[in-house]
């Protein structure tokens, strides 16, 4: 019999000013609602957090006679996510309790995917942000489901603007991308949507994921800041330490707790 899986996907560094481009896939099958619970806990405490932030700042703002502020933080319509740049040092201990509590399900799988834009083998025709996202998400996709299969697959993925010079949709687009990847493989591609983070907790789960693994990219190059690593460096332990793994940026593949992969593409 088949087996059905959700795919939450998710990109970071999709500017071309970024020197790191970065995809991260979830794959999760049928205990999807168990997995959701366990995470919506880690939720709602960081959000409670935040919110308790936002009240102290506006009460502050207003004893400070700055009512401007004020109004901009009312006209604000930025809902609570998850995200791994949010990571803070008054917050950080609840993030590593959800990454301690992602690792206690063994059949959940995730891959992250890294380009260099700096790697002189990938001129700027190849660095194009949507066909980047659309044939590396494929690639990463069709990688991951081919070793499963026979299996069925729902895509859900963070929302992607798409350029006015494209007609096809994103949905589209990736489909066709993905099918064309696989070359065979009993794979049964049912579905493709985009969500908008915020209104999906997996999608935020992928975030913290692939932010570890690109803050080791990142570290490893110098473009962490000491006051950035300070706040988010012990949540990217937290992951290394489940995985017993030294570097996040190397190229790898983990069995357990759950299978954990990293792979930055290398141009032939």
């Amino acid at each position: 019999m088949d087996k059905n899986y959700f795919g939450f996907i998710d990109e970071s560094g999709n500017s071309r000013q970024e020197r790191f481009f970065g995809l991260g896939l979830l794959l999760i099958d049928d205990e999807i609602g168990d997995f959701y619970d366990a995470m919506k806990p880690f939720y709602d405490r960081a959000c409670d957090i935040a919110r308790l932030g936002k009240a102290e700042r506006v009460t502050n703002l207003k004893r400070e006679g700055d009512l401007e502020q004020v109004a901009e933080i009312a006209r604000s319509n930025r809902r609570f996510e998850l995200k791994f740049k949010y990571i803070n040092h008054t917050n950080n201990a609840i993030y590593k309790a959800l990454v301690n509590k992602y690792f206690e399900f063994s059949r959940v799988r995730f891959c992250a995917f890294v380009i260099d834009r700096l790697d002189p083998k990938f001129p700027a025709t190849d660095l194009e942000p949507w066909d980047v996202y659309i044939h590396r998400a494929a690639m990463l996709i069709a990688n991951n489901t081919r070793n499963i299969s026979p299996c069925g697959l729902c895509v859900l993925a963070d929302d992607l603007t798409k350029p006015k010079t494209v007609t096809k949709s994103f949905e589209q687009s990736l489909r066709d991308a993905i099918i064309s990847k696989l070359k065979g493989a009993k794979c049964d591609l049912f579905g493709i949507s985009r969500l908008e983070s915020h209104s999906s907790l997996l999608l935020q789960v992928v975030d913290i994921m692939l932010g570890a693994v690109m803050f080791d990219f990142k570290k490893r190059t110098g473009l962490i800041s000491e006051k950035q690593g300070a706040k988010q460096a012990p949540v990217a332990q937290e992951i290394r330490n489940n995985l017993e793994a030294k570097d996040l940026s190397l190229n790898a593949t983990y069995h357990k707790p759950n299978y954990f992969s990293v792979w930055q593409y290398q141009k032939k």
